[in-house]
């Protein structure tokens, strides 16, 4: 899969990236800076959601 953005519902930091590697999805927290921050690893897009969603404290609106 590459690199897909998904946006948090809300304005501010709502940006973040899901990438699979190895059978793992691996998730970012997206920075205006260009740096993004890895934050966590699952294995089901689902569970990802949920991982970003948790650390957004906001539902996550779109993904791609």
């Amino acid at each position: 899969m590459a690199k897909k953005r998904v946006i948090v519902e809300g304005g501010g930091e709502n940006l973040y990236y899901v990438s699979e590697s190895n059978g793992w999805i691996y998730l970012y927290k997206g920075s205006v800076w260009g740096s993004d921050t890895q934050i966590g690893k699952t294995c089901a897009m689902r569970d990802a959601i949920a991982v970003i969603e948790n650390h957004a404290g906001r539902r996550v609106k779109s993904v791609g």
